[in-house]
C-alpha cells in the first residue's frame, strides 16, 4: 500500500515571501512554483483561477483553495472542509487519519468537493463528497463516504469530469499499488453513482487520473511511479469517449536536473491568453533518483498541441532562478524542427507548429522556456494553409525573410511546397507578408526544410531543401531572397544505414570551407542523426563533385544520456561570439514515433583539422551554462552561421 506523507504547515512560502495564515491574505508568488502543496486540483470560474491542493496549516486535517485573477497574485480561502466536522470519517475505528487530493467540479449553479480520506493501511481508504454554494465553501458532507476501497482497490485521487458532448458527468478513481483506474457515471444529484463502467487501466498508470476535452478529442492523463523518486511522471493515452479504449500517447511531464517527480495534475485553459496549462506538484532543488524529503511544491506551466492533437512534452519552468543562476536546462521548447537567432539583445526561436507559425523571444536560453509565442503567420490560402513546418528566418539585405513549408487544406503530403514571407521591418517578429513560393520550374514536386546560405567569393545567395524523387538535398542558385535562378542540382549525402530520407540541410563556414549538414533517417526513427557534406568556400557548390562526403555521423543518439533522434538542427553564436552553438531536436523513447520531439540547445567546439565536433547530444539533466555575453554584444546584422 502506499502511504503518502501529509504535507506539514508551511510558515514561509518561497521567494523570500512570507505566506501569511490569516484567512483571505493575500501572497505573491512572482514565478514557479506557486505554493508548498501537492496533488493540485484546478478550477476556472469566470475569469478566477482556484487551486484546490493537498495543503495543511498544522492545525489538523482541512481542505483550503487558492486564487487567482492575474496567476501572479494568490488569495487563500478556508477552510473549506475539516474532518472533525464529518461524523463517518472514524467509523474504521482510526485514530489519524489525512486529507488528499480535492477535486472540484461546478455544476447546477453549485460546487462539489470529492477528497480522499486517508489511511489505506490496515483499513481502506475512502472516497467522501461535499457540496457547497461558492468555490471558496464553505462546503457541506453529504453524510457518508461515496466510494470506500477494498479487493486490492485503493479509493484515492477522485477526479469528476462534465463531459460536454453528452452532458453526463463521470467519476474517476484508484491507483497507487494496486494500479487499478475504475469509470463511475454520476446520478444527476453528483452525490451517487448511476452505474460502474468497466474500463482497461491504461499503460503506465500509477495514479492521479485526469481528464479534459479538446478539439474533440478526451485526454486521460495520470502519474506513474513513485511519488518520492525522480520516476514520478505525467503520461497520457487519448480515446473518442470519456470511457475509452483509450490509446496510449506516451510521458509529457518528467524530472530534469534539479526539479524532480513532477506529477499529480490538472489541466485548465488560462481565462487569461486563452493558452492551456497543466498545474501540479514536483520536488524542488532535488538531485538523485530520490527518496526525497521535504515539502512538494504546486507549480504551472504551458501545455502546448502539436497539429494531429498531440500533447508536446512540457517543458518544466522556475521563473528567474535559471536566468539569475546564468543556467539553463534543456528543453528549451517542446516543438520540433528550430531555428534560432541572436538579434539585438535577445534569442529568437521558431519550431514546428502545424497551422501556424509562431516564434518566441527572450535575453536568454533559459528565458525562452516561459517566454509567450507570438503569432507570426496563420494562412487562410487552401493551397498553403496546413502542414506548417520548420520555419527558418534569416536577415538578407534590410528584410527578414521567413522560409518555411505548408501543404494544402487536402492534407494530401505530396503537396508540401516551399515558402517564403518578408517583414516589413527590421523587426524579427514582423509584420510579415507572403512574398511567394520558392521552385525549380523542372523540379516542383514534393519540398520541405529550406534554408539559405551566402556564397563566401561572390556573395551570391543558395538555397537548399529536400525533394522528391527520393527525398534527397537540391541546391539553386537564389535570384533574389524569394525566386530561384536556373536548375536545381541534387546532392548525393549519406544515411549510414538509413536510405529513406535527407532533410533539413543548413551550412556553417569556417577555416575556409563550407559544412552542409543535413539531417539524415525518418525523423520518427531513435536513429535519426546529423551527417555531413564539406566543400572548399570557393568551391562551385552547384557541382555535385565539389562536395565530399564524411565518413562517419557527426551527431546521433546516445543511448546512455538518454537521447534519441537527434536532428533537425540550427546554428547560432553565443551574444559576444566567442562561442558556437547546435539548436536541435531530440527525443527521449527509443520507439519509433514523432512525438516528443523537442528544442535543445548546446554549445559545440572546432577539431585541430578544421571540423565542427559536436559532441554527443547531452541529458535533461545536464545544467548548462548560458551562451557567453561578457562583452553584451548587440548585433545589428545577424548571421546564421557561425564565421571565421
Amino acid at each position: 500500500m502506499k502511504q503518502r506523507r501529509k504535507e506539514s504547515g508551511i510558515a514561509l512560502g518561497f521567494c523570500g515571501c512570507v505566506l501569511l495564515g490569516a484567512l483571505g491574505m493575500p501572497f505573491l508568488h512572482g514565478a514557479n512554483p506557486i505554493m508548498p502543496g501537492a496533488d493540485p486540483h484546478a478550477l476556472v470560474v469566470d475569469k478566477t483561477v482556484w487551486i484546490y491542493p493537498t495543503w495543511s496549516d498544522g492545525k489538523g486535517e482541512r481542505f483550503f483553495a487558492f486564487s487567482s485573477t492575474d496567476l501572479k497574485n494568490w488569495q487563500r480561502h478556508g477552510p473549506l472542509l475539516d474532518f472533525k466536522d464529518i461524523h463517518w470519517i472514524k467509523d474504521d475505528g482510526q485514530d489519524r487519519h489525512h486529507a488528499w487530493a480535492p477535486s472540484v467540479l461546478s455544476k447546477h449553479g453549485k460546487y462539489y468537493l470529492y477528497y480522499s480520506v486517508g489511511p489505506q493501511n490496515p483499513t481502506p481508504s475512502r472516497i467522501g463528497v461535499a457540496v457547497g454554494s461558492s468555490p471558496a465553501g464553505p462546503f457541506q458532507d453529504v453524510g457518508k463516504p461515496l466510494l470506500t476501497g477494498g479487493n486490492g482497490f485503493e479509493a484515492i485521487d477522485p477526479m469528476v469530469f462534465a463531459d460536454p458532448k453528452s452532458g453526463k458527468s463521470f467519476f474517476y478513481a484508484g491507483g497507487s499499488a494496486g494500479a487499478k483506474l475504475r469509470v463511475f457515471e454520476l446520478n444527476p444529484d453528483l452525490v451517487s453513482f448511476a452505474r460502474e463502467i468497466p474500463v482497461e487501466t491504461p499503460p503506465q498508470f500509477t495514479e492521479g487520473v485526469f481528464m479534459h476535452y479538446h478539439n474533440g478529442r478526451y485526454y486521460l492523463s495520470y502519474s506513474h511511479g513513485g511519488w518520492r523518486h525522480s520516476s514520478y511522471s505525467v503520461h497520457y493515452a487519448t480515446a473518442d469517449a470519456p470511457i475509452g479504449p483509450w490509446t496510449y500517447r506516451g510521458a509529457i511531464l518528467t524530472s530534469d536536473a534539479t526539479r524532480k517527480g513532477p506529477g499529480h495534475h490538472s489541466f485548465i485553459r488560462s481565462p487569461i491568453t486563452g493558452e492551456w496549462k497543466i498545474v501540479y506538484h514536483r520536488w524542488e532543488n532535488q538531485t538523485g533518483n530520490g527518496p526525497y524529503r521535504g515539502s512538494r511544491q504546486v507549480c504551472m506551466d504551458r501545455v502546448d498541441y502539436d497539429e494531429n492533437g498531440l500533447i508536446r512534452p512540457i517543458v518544466m519552468t522556475d521563473g528567474s532562478a535559471d536566468r539569475a543562476n546564468g543556467t539553463f536546462t534543456n528543453p528549451i521548447n517542446p516543438g520540433p524542427d528550430p531555428w534560432m537567432q541572436y538579434y539585438q539583445g535577445h534569442y529568437y526561436l521558431t519550431t514546428t507548429q502545424g497551422d501556424c507559425i509562431r516564434m518566441w523571444k527572450a535575453p536568454t536560453l533559459a528565458g525562452l522556456k516561459t517566454a509567450p509565442g507570438v503569432l507570426i503567420w496563420r494562412d487562410d490560402d487552401p493551397s498553403r494553409s496546413h502542414g506548417i513546418w520548420a520555419p527558418e528566418f534569416h536577415f538578407i539585405g534590410n528584410r527578414w525573410y521567413l522560409y518555411y513549408t505548408a501543404m494544402a487544406a487536402t492534407k494530401v503530403d505530396t503537396t508540401h511546397r516551399m515558402h517564403v514571407l518578408e517583414s516589413e521591418g527590421i523587426d524579427p517578429l514582423g509584420p510579415y507578408h507572403y512574398k511567394g513560393r520558392l521552385f525549380d520550374p523542372e523540379n516542383d514536386f514534393y519540398a520541405i526544410d529550406g534554408s539559405v546560405f551566402q556564397h563566401p567569393g561572390d556573395g551570391t545567395w543558395y538555397f537548399l531543401w529536400a525533394a522528391h524523387p527520393g527525398h534527397r538535398i537540391r541546391i539553386a542558385r537564389m535570384a533574389n531572397p524569394w525566386t530561384l535562378e536556373g536548375r536545381s542540382v541534387q546532392l548525393e549525402a549519406s544515411g549510414f544505414g538509413c536510405e529513406e530520407v535527407r532533410e533539413g540541410p543548413v551550412v556553417l563556414r569556417r577555416n575556409g570551407r563550407l559544412f552542409l549538414t543535413y539531417s539524415a533517417c525518418d525523423t520518427g526513427k531513435p536513429d535519426y542523426k546529423l551527417g555531413m557534406l564539406i566543400a572548399d568556400e570557393r568551391a562551385d557548390v552547384l557541382n555535385p563533385a565539389s562536395w565530399i562526403q564524411h565518413p562517419t555521423p557527426v551527431f546521433e543518439r546516445d543511448d546512455n544520456s538518454g537521447v534519441f533522434g537527434p536532428g533537425h538542427h540550427g546554428f547560432f553564436q553565443s551574444p559576444d561570439g566567442t562561442e558556437d552553438w547546435i539548436v536541435y531536436h531530440g527525443k527521449t523513447s527509443s520507439r519509433y514515433t514523432y512525438a516528443g520531439r523537442t528544442t535543445r540547445a548546446q554549445k559545440f567546439t572546432w577539431n585541430a583539422d578544421g571540423t565542427p565536433e559536436f559532441g554527443k547530444p547531452l541529458p535533461l539533466d545536464a545544467v548548462l551554462a548560458e551562451p557567453s555575453n561578457m562583452s553584451h554584444r548587440t548585433s545589428a546584422a545577424p548571421t546564421s552561421t557561425p564565421r571565421e
